[in-house]
Protein backbone atom coordinates (compact mmCIF):
# COMPACT_ATOMS: atom_id res chain seq x y z
CA UNK A 1 0.00 0.00 0.00
CA UNK A 2 1.14 3.53 -0.76
CA UNK A 3 0.42 6.82 1.00
CA UNK A 4 0.02 10.02 -1.03
CA UNK A 5 0.81 13.30 0.73
CA UNK A 6 0.44 16.71 -0.99
CA UNK A 7 2.72 19.23 0.70
CA UNK A 8 3.43 22.93 0.35
CA UNK A 9 5.62 24.82 2.83
CA UNK A 10 5.36 22.03 5.40
CA UNK A 11 9.08 21.59 6.05
CA UNK A 12 8.81 21.61 9.87
CA UNK A 13 6.02 18.98 9.82
CA UNK A 14 6.29 16.75 6.77
CA UNK A 15 9.11 14.55 8.06
CA UNK A 16 7.15 13.37 11.09
CA UNK A 17 4.08 12.69 8.95
CA UNK A 18 6.11 10.65 6.45
CA UNK A 19 7.77 8.57 9.16
CA UNK A 20 4.44 7.85 10.86
CA UNK A 21 2.87 6.84 7.54
CA UNK A 22 5.81 4.57 6.66
CA UNK A 23 5.14 2.62 9.87
CA UNK A 24 1.83 1.57 8.29
CA UNK A 25 2.40 1.45 4.51
CA UNK A 26 5.19 0.25 2.23
CA UNK A 27 5.71 3.47 0.31
CA UNK A 28 5.07 7.20 0.69
CA UNK A 29 4.87 9.64 -2.22
CA UNK A 30 4.99 13.34 -1.36
CA UNK A 31 3.84 15.78 -4.03
CA UNK A 32 5.59 19.11 -3.45
CA UNK A 33 3.64 21.96 -5.05
CA UNK A 34 4.84 25.57 -5.16
CA UNK A 35 6.82 25.34 -1.96
CA UNK A 36 9.35 27.98 -0.91
CA UNK A 37 10.88 26.09 2.01
CA UNK A 38 12.70 22.77 2.50
CA UNK A 39 9.60 20.55 2.29
CA UNK A 40 11.11 18.37 -0.46
CA UNK A 41 14.37 17.82 1.41
CA UNK A 42 12.67 17.00 4.72
CA UNK A 43 10.27 14.55 3.04
CA UNK A 44 13.10 12.79 1.21
CA UNK A 45 15.20 12.54 4.36
CA UNK A 46 12.26 10.87 6.12
CA UNK A 47 12.07 8.20 3.44
CA UNK A 48 9.48 9.51 0.98
CA UNK A 49 9.60 9.49 -2.78
CA UNK A 50 9.25 13.14 -3.82
CA UNK A 51 7.61 14.33 -7.02
CA UNK A 52 6.60 17.85 -8.03
CA UNK A 53 3.54 19.59 -9.42
CA UNK A 54 2.41 23.08 -10.24
CA UNK A 55 1.19 25.12 -7.23
CA UNK A 56 -2.21 24.16 -5.85
CA UNK A 57 -3.70 21.39 -3.72
CA UNK A 58 -5.87 20.01 -6.53
CA UNK A 59 -2.95 19.99 -8.97
CA UNK A 60 -0.82 18.15 -6.43
CA UNK A 61 -3.46 15.46 -5.98
CA UNK A 62 -3.96 15.11 -9.74
CA UNK A 63 -0.21 14.66 -10.19
CA UNK A 64 -0.16 12.02 -7.49
CA UNK A 65 -3.11 10.10 -8.92
CA UNK A 66 -1.50 10.08 -12.36
CA UNK A 67 1.79 8.89 -10.86
CA UNK A 68 0.03 6.07 -8.98
CA UNK A 69 -2.60 5.20 -11.56
CA UNK A 70 -4.13 1.77 -11.09
CA UNK A 71 -2.97 1.39 -7.47
CA UNK A 72 -4.88 1.63 -4.22
CA UNK A 73 -3.68 4.41 -1.94
CA UNK A 74 -4.38 6.32 1.23
CA UNK A 75 -3.98 10.09 1.19
CA UNK A 76 -3.36 12.46 4.05
CA UNK A 77 -2.18 16.01 4.54
CA UNK A 78 1.34 17.00 5.55
CA UNK A 79 0.34 19.37 8.35
CA UNK A 80 -0.08 16.76 11.10
CA UNK A 81 -3.86 17.06 11.27
CA UNK A 82 -4.61 13.56 10.01
CA UNK A 83 -3.70 10.72 12.41
CA UNK A 84 -1.64 8.06 10.60
CA UNK A 85 -2.97 5.44 13.03
CA UNK A 86 -6.27 5.63 11.12
CA UNK A 87 -4.61 4.33 7.94
CA UNK A 88 -5.26 0.58 8.50
CA UNK A 89 -9.00 1.08 9.08
CA UNK A 90 -9.33 3.26 5.98
CA UNK A 91 -7.53 0.68 3.86
CA UNK A 92 -9.76 -2.09 5.22
CA UNK A 93 -12.78 -0.04 4.16
CA UNK A 94 -11.80 -0.46 0.52
CA UNK A 95 -13.36 -3.93 0.70
CA UNK A 96 -16.75 -2.21 0.42
CA UNK A 97 -16.13 1.20 -1.20
CA UNK A 98 -14.00 3.07 -3.73
CA UNK A 99 -13.53 6.12 -1.50
CA UNK A 100 -13.33 5.71 2.26
CA UNK A 101 -13.34 9.12 3.94
CA UNK A 102 -11.95 9.74 7.40
CA UNK A 103 -14.71 11.80 9.00
CA UNK A 104 -14.36 14.04 12.04
CA UNK A 105 -18.16 14.39 12.23
CA UNK A 106 -19.10 10.73 12.80
CA UNK A 107 -17.74 11.14 16.33
CA UNK A 108 -15.95 13.84 18.25
CA UNK A 109 -13.88 15.96 15.83
CA UNK A 110 -10.81 15.74 18.06
CA UNK A 111 -10.11 19.48 18.14
CA UNK A 112 -12.03 22.73 18.36
CA UNK A 113 -13.44 23.62 14.95
CA UNK A 114 -14.24 27.37 14.67
CA UNK A 115 -18.04 27.96 14.57
CA UNK A 116 -18.03 29.65 11.14
CA UNK A 117 -16.04 26.83 9.58
CA UNK A 118 -18.25 24.21 11.26
CA UNK A 119 -21.33 25.93 9.81
CA UNK A 120 -19.75 26.05 6.37
CA UNK A 121 -18.86 22.37 6.45
CA UNK A 122 -22.39 21.43 7.44
CA UNK A 123 -23.78 23.59 4.65
CA UNK A 124 -21.57 21.83 2.10
CA UNK A 125 -22.72 18.44 3.38
CA UNK A 126 -26.38 19.45 3.11
CA UNK A 127 -25.79 20.92 -0.37
CA UNK A 128 -24.16 17.71 -1.62
CA UNK A 129 -26.97 15.59 -0.17
CA UNK A 130 -29.63 17.79 -1.73
CA UNK A 131 -28.00 17.55 -5.16
CA UNK A 132 -26.97 13.91 -5.20
CA UNK A 133 -28.59 12.10 -2.28
CA UNK A 134 -25.14 11.32 -0.85
CA UNK A 135 -24.98 11.59 2.94
CA UNK A 136 -21.36 12.55 3.55
CA UNK A 137 -20.81 14.38 6.83
CA UNK A 138 -17.21 15.47 6.32
CA UNK A 139 -17.12 16.57 2.70
CA UNK A 140 -13.90 18.58 3.13
CA UNK A 141 -11.78 15.80 4.63
CA UNK A 142 -8.46 15.21 2.88
CA UNK A 143 -7.94 11.93 4.73
CA UNK A 144 -9.18 9.02 2.66
CA UNK A 145 -8.37 5.70 1.03
CA UNK A 146 -8.98 5.22 -2.68
CA UNK A 147 -9.42 2.00 -4.63
CA UNK A 148 -7.46 1.38 -7.85
CA UNK A 149 -10.67 2.19 -9.75
CA UNK A 150 -10.99 5.56 -8.01
CA UNK A 151 -7.32 6.43 -8.54
CA UNK A 152 -7.54 5.58 -12.25
CA UNK A 153 -10.69 7.68 -12.59
CA UNK A 154 -9.17 10.73 -10.87
CA UNK A 155 -5.95 10.33 -12.88
CA UNK A 156 -7.96 11.18 -15.99
CA UNK A 157 -10.77 13.31 -14.51
CA UNK A 158 -9.83 15.69 -11.72
CA UNK A 159 -10.49 19.43 -11.31
CA UNK A 160 -7.53 21.76 -11.72
CA UNK A 161 -8.29 24.28 -8.99
CA UNK A 162 -10.54 23.05 -6.17
CA UNK A 163 -10.61 19.57 -4.64
CA UNK A 164 -13.54 19.58 -2.27
CA UNK A 165 -17.24 18.67 -2.31
CA UNK A 166 -17.17 19.07 -6.09
CA UNK A 167 -14.87 16.03 -6.29
CA UNK A 168 -17.39 13.91 -4.38
CA UNK A 169 -20.12 14.98 -6.79
CA UNK A 170 -17.89 13.99 -9.70
CA UNK A 171 -17.17 10.62 -8.08
CA UNK A 172 -20.90 10.09 -7.52
CA UNK A 173 -21.62 10.73 -11.19
CA UNK A 174 -18.97 8.18 -12.15
CA UNK A 175 -20.62 5.53 -9.97
CA UNK A 176 -17.87 5.30 -7.38
CA UNK A 177 -18.99 3.96 -3.99
CA UNK A 178 -18.30 6.38 -1.12
CA UNK A 179 -18.14 5.50 2.59
CA UNK A 180 -17.09 7.25 5.81
CA UNK A 181 -15.34 6.12 8.96
CA UNK A 182 -15.05 8.10 12.21
CA UNK A 183 -11.55 9.55 12.71
CA UNK A 184 -10.74 12.09 15.46
CA UNK A 185 -8.40 14.63 13.91
CA UNK A 186 -5.94 17.15 15.29
CA UNK A 187 -5.47 20.83 14.76
CA UNK A 188 -2.66 21.84 12.43
CA UNK A 189 0.80 21.40 13.91
CA UNK A 190 1.73 24.94 12.81
CA UNK A 191 1.78 26.68 9.45
CA UNK A 192 -1.12 28.29 7.62
CA UNK A 193 -4.30 26.46 6.58
CA UNK A 194 -6.07 26.76 3.25
CA UNK A 195 -9.51 27.86 4.43
CA UNK A 196 -9.09 30.43 7.17
CA UNK A 197 -10.88 33.77 7.47
CA UNK A 198 -12.41 35.51 4.47
CA UNK A 199 -10.52 33.23 2.13
CA UNK A 200 -12.50 30.34 3.60
CA UNK A 201 -15.82 32.06 2.87
CA UNK A 202 -14.79 32.77 -0.73
CA UNK A 203 -13.60 29.20 -1.14
CA UNK A 204 -16.89 27.85 0.21
CA UNK A 205 -18.95 29.87 -2.25
CA UNK A 206 -16.86 28.64 -5.16
CA UNK A 207 -17.25 25.05 -3.96
CA UNK A 208 -21.04 25.43 -3.82
CA UNK A 209 -21.08 26.58 -7.43
CA UNK A 210 -18.70 23.88 -8.65
CA UNK A 211 -20.60 21.16 -6.82
CA UNK A 212 -23.83 22.29 -8.50
CA UNK A 213 -22.11 22.13 -11.89
CA UNK A 214 -20.68 18.67 -11.25
CA UNK A 215 -23.94 17.23 -9.94
CA UNK A 216 -25.93 18.65 -12.85
CA UNK A 217 -23.92 16.90 -15.50
CA UNK A 218 -20.69 18.57 -16.56
CA UNK A 219 -18.16 17.27 -17.30
CA UNK A 220 -19.29 13.80 -18.39
CA UNK A 221 -18.07 10.87 -16.29
CA UNK A 222 -15.28 8.59 -17.48
CA UNK A 223 -16.23 4.98 -18.22
CA UNK A 224 -14.08 2.03 -17.19
CA UNK A 225 -13.32 -0.93 -19.41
Amino acid sequence: MVALIPARNEGPRVGAVVRAALARVNRVVVVVNGTTDDTAERAQEAGAEVIFSEPGYARALARGYDHLRGQALVQLDADGQHPPEAIPALIAGLDRADLVIGSRWLGEPGYAVPPLRRLGMRALSAWLQGLTGLRVRDTTSGLMALSPRAVSFFATSFPEEIADTNVLARAWRAGLVIAELPVPMRDRAGGVGLHGGLRGVTHGLRVLKLTWTEARGAPPPVKFY
